[in-house]
């Protein structure tokens, strides 16, 4: 892992470490939850499920987001290793 892909790693890091990004998940699960209730009772037609599909799509992108980068960074470093043993 080169110097920029840490850097970019740590900022991610202490931003899922803060408070902010922690009330911010409240608040994206909390639409998650409304839009799954909001579409069970007004949807009508396949465009408006398809349009909350996308929605709840992105919301689980988010809600994901921490676990997905912890588990590139775990690849990375695992990758490293492999290729640092391979070498001596």
């Amino acid at each position: 892992m080169n110097k920029e892909q840490e850097a970019i790693y740590e900022a991610y890091f202490e931003l899922f470490g803060s408070k902010g990004w922690k009330n911010y998940l409240v608040t994206v699960k909390e639409e998650k939850e409304n839009t799954i209730t909001k579409t069970i009772y007004d949807a009508r037609t396949e465009h408006d499920l398809g349009r909350a599909q996308g929605a709840i799509h992105y919301l689980d992108l988010v809600l994901n987001l921490e676990n997905t980068i912890e588990t590139m960074y775990d690849e990375t470093k695992r990758q490293d290793k492999e290729e640092h043993d391979k070498n001596y």
